[in-house]
């Protein structure tokens, strides 16, 4: 697809990747900034830098070599070696009045592991009235009687019995395109027959499509299926002028992009009116955009933002340490022609 491949405007150039940085969050939630690289605390993950980034610096997007810089900087990613299927949720922040950042959040997670989670979260939801109707955890809508009452058990179950990574982009809202622009990106997509992309949506499909294909080439083998699993979202309705089929084939090719002999099947879903046990994994890319956004757009501005109790929460919950769960957040920044990245980490400050 030459769309995938060029479209990156080549007058910007690219800076090396800004020193890691870090947010100590305070226990009474407000945030301290670190004055230096706090260490990222090892987990059972055994796949360790350097990684095999050779997929992203050979003939593809410019915006593969962005997150490269950015990647090289971790320490460590998930081993899904043994896993029989990969899950992937996505969900996103940032685009709110008042947001810094557009945030672009996965979870990636072992599928066949998944059975004690959803068991747990079930009783969990019994004991608290929260099963039928199925409600589910939101990042904005917390304050709410059942719901904040499991939330501190349900973001324990999260730490402890689902294995992956959430892994957070946060890209400043500034930057309005990196593929070229919004007229760019709809008339090639429509030229290669994947329907019309109008205000925005084209850009944002295509951040989240190469997101999700680079990530998907470093953690999963090219014969691990991959379940795909999406919140209701422009990038995945059917339109007028394009169908969530065309997401779908969208997706494949920029997979195929980084995974060349990838050889397993993709499949995808979108959340449904009626909410099962998979929008109970969707909630943690959803609490990850949120929590990244807020928190970002806090250090950059200087000014405390008012959260509540159950906000507080999924903050500290973020900056926790997680035996099987990493969490990975990524900052893109614009200056100038230059496009900086760097990882960031939250941290607790010992009380």
């Amino acid at each position: 697809m030459q769309l995938l491949r060029s479209s990156w405007p080549r007058r910007h150039g690219f800076a090396a990747a800004l020193s890691s940085g870090t947010i100590r969050i305070r226990p009474d939630r407000q945030n301290e900034v670190a004055t230096k690289p706090f260490p990222t605390p090892s987990t059972n993950h055994s796949e360790e830098c350097p990684f095999d980034l050779s997929a992203l610096r050979g003939e593809t997007s410019g915006f593969a070599l962005v997150l490269a810089s950015a990647i090289e900087q971790l320490s460590e990613l998930p081993d899904f070696s043994e896993a029989n299927s990969v899950a992937v949720m996505t969900d996103f922040g940032g685009e709110h009045r008042g947001a810094r950042f557009k945030t672009y959040s996965f979870l990636f997670l072992t599928a066949n592991l998944s059975g004690p989670f959803v068991k747990e979260v079930s009783d969990l939801r019994k004991r608290h009235g929260i099963l039928e109707p199925y409600s589910e955890f939101r990042y904005k809508r917390l304050a709410s009687g059942g719901r904040s009452r499991a939330l501190p058990e349900f973001l324990r179950l999260v730490d402890s019995l689902i294995h992956g990574a959430v892994i957070t982009v946060a890209v400043e809202k500034e930057i309005d395109s990196l593929f070229g622009g919004a007229a760019h990106i709809e008339k090639s997509l429509a030229d290669l027959g994947f329907g019309r992309w109008k205000n925005g949506a084209g850009e944002k499909v295509l951040r989240v499509a190469h997101m999700f294909a680079i990530f998907a080439s470093l953690l999963v083998r090219p014969d691990q299926p991959i379940i795909w699993y999406c919140d209701n979202d422009a990038i995945n309705e059917n339109a007028q002028e394009r169908k969530f089929e065309d997401t779908q084939r969208l997706f494949a090719s920029a997979l195929r992009m980084y995974s060349k002999q990838r050889s397993a099947e993709l499949k995808s879903g979108r959340s449904l009116a009626e909410k099962s046990f998979l929008d109970d994994f969707l909630s943690v890319p959803d609490f990850a955009a949120g929590v990244v956004q807020d928190l970002l757009a806090e250090h950059e501005t200087g000014k405390d933002l008012a959260v509540g109790d159950d906000k507080a929460q999924v903050m500290k919950w973020m900056a926790g340490e997680s035996k099987f769960l990493s969490k990975i957040t990524i900052q893109i920044l614009q200056r100038g022609d230059e496009i900086l990245t760097r990882k960031f980490d939250f941290v607790p400050v010992p009380q």
